[in-house]
C-alpha cells in the first residue's frame, strides 16, 4: 500500500468525526413516530431483543459498520471495536482488507479483531473495483479464512471514487463481477454502499444476480462526498467546486426502506442515529442495522468500556421501545409498519 492511500485512509478516520461533513437532509426517520401502546399486554423482563445473523445469535439487531483498514490507528481501533462487540453480542463490520492484502505488514490490524472475539460475527470486506480483477477472488478468499470471517461486504462507492483524483472509476461489468463473486466465493456475499445510498431499482437488480443481504448505507449520516472535498487541494480546484452540488445527493434511508419490497435480508445503516432511529428502521422492514460514526469516537478512545457502555445503552433503549410499542421479540418488531405513525411537522 502506497504512503498517499495510508493518508487517504487516516484523513477519512479524521474526518468522519466531523459533523459539519454530515447532511443536511436527515435519513428520514425524523418522519415516523412510535404510537405509544398504554396496554402492551406483556412482563418488561420477557422482552427479547436476540435475533439470528448469518446463523449466529446476536444480543440485537445491530453491525457496528466498517471504519478502518490500514493505517496506524488500526489495531486499537480494530482492537476496541471487537472487544465490544464480543461483550455485548453484536456483528462487527472491518474497513476494507485491500490494505492487508497488498501490504502483509497490516494483516495484524484486521486479524486483531478474531483474536479479540473469538465467536463474534465479523464480516470482511473489500471493494467493487478491485473484485473486477480475476485474480483478487483467491487472495481475499483465503484472507477471509485467515480472519475466520463469516461473510464478505463488497462495497459501492462510485461518486466517491469519482471525486478522488486517484480513484477507480471504470465500474464496467461491474453487477456481472458481483454475481461471480455470489456463484464462486466461500462465504456469504453481502453488498453495501458507502453513504449515498441504495435505490429501490438498485436492490432489485443486485437481488437479481443472488445477492441474499443487502445495506442500504443511505444518505442522512457521514458524506463522503464532501470528506473527499474535503482532501481536495487547490490543484484539484475544479473536481473541488463541483463536489459542492452533491452536499446531499443520495437515497435517505427511511425513504427507500417505506417504499422497499425485497425477498432479501435488508441492513439499514446510513443516519441511524441513536436507538429510537435502530428501533424505526426495524419497524420499516430492515432485519439488521448497521451504526459506524454514533460509535467511532469511542472506538478510537482506545478504552473498550466506553463503546461496550454506550452499546449497552443502545440495547436497553430498544428493549424499552419494544415493550413501549407491546412487541415482545424481534421478530414481531421487524417490517410492522403498524407501529409507525407520520410524524407532525412542528411550525415555528
Amino acid at each position: 500500500m502506497t504512503k498517499d492511500t495510508e493518508r487517504r485512509k487516516r484523513d477519512h478516520l479524521i474526518l468522519a468525526q466531523d459533523r459539519s461533513l454530515n447532511f443536511t437532509i436527515s435519513a428520514g426517520f425524523d418522519r415516523w413516530r412510535f404510537i405509544h401502546n398504554a396496554l402492551p399486554e406483556l412482563d418488561l423482563d420477557d422482552i427479547d431483543t436476540s435475533t439470528q445473523f448469518l446463523g449466529r445469535r446476536l444480543s440485537f439487531p445491530l453491525l457496528i459498520s466498517s471504519m478502518s483498514g490500514g493505517t496506524s490507528e488500526s489495531l486499537g481501533l480494530n482492537s476496541t471495536l471487537a472487544i465490544a462487540a464480543e461483550a455485548v453480542g453484536c456483528a462487527l463490520g472491518l474497513g476494507s482488507i485491500r490494505a492487508a492484502i497488498e501490504d502483509p505488514t497490516l494483516r495484524d490490524s484486521f486479524l486483531i479483531a478474531r483474536d479479540q472475539a473469538p465467536s463474534a460475527v465479523i464480516l470482511a470486506n473489500i471493494g467493487i473495483s478491485q473484485i473486477q480483477n480475476p485474480n483478487m477472488l483467491t487472495s481475499v478468499a483465503a484472507f477471509c479464512d485467515d480472519l475466520k470471517a463469516n461473510a464478505l461486504i463488497i462495497h459501492l462507492n462510485s461518486l466517491q471514487e469519482a471525486f478522488q483524483p486517484e480513484g477507480q472509476t471504470n465500474l464496467k461489468d461491474s453487477l456481472s463481477a458481483i454475481w461471480t463473486w455470489v456463484q464462486e466465493f466461500p462465504l456469504p456475499i453481502i453488498v453495501k454502499e458507502v453513504g449515498q445510498g441504495l435505490s429501490i431499482e438498485a436492490v432489485s437488480r443486485l437481488e437479481a444476480v443472488g445477492v441474499k443481504t443487502i445495506d442500504l448505507a443511505g444518505a442522512g449520516g457521514s458524506n463522503w462526498i464532501n470528506i473527499e472535498r474535503q482532501r481536495l487541494g487547490d490543484d484539484n480546484s475544479v473536481l473541488k467546486s463541483a463536489a459542492q452540488y452533491f452536499e446531499n445527493w443520495g437515497e435517505p434511508t427511511a425513504e427507500v426502506l417505506a417504499e422497499l419490497d425485497s425477498k432479501a435480508l435488508i441492513i439499514a445503516s446510513g443516519g441511524v442515529s441513536d436507538p429510537m432511529d435502530m428501533a424505526k428502521a426495524l419497524a420499516l422492514g430492515a432485519g439488521m442495522t448497521g451504526v459506524a460514526g454514533p460509535f467511532l469516537k469511542a472506538g478510537l478512545s482506545g478504552n473498550p468500556e466506553l463503546l461496550i457502555n454506550k452499546l449497552m445503552v443502545w440495547q436497553k433503549a430498544l428493549e424499552l421501545i419494544m415493550f413501549g410499542c407491546g412487541v415482545q421479540n424481534i421478530s414481531s418488531l421487524v417490517g410492522n409498519k403498524a407501529l409507525l405513525k407520520m410524524a407532525q411537522q412542528r411550525k415555528i
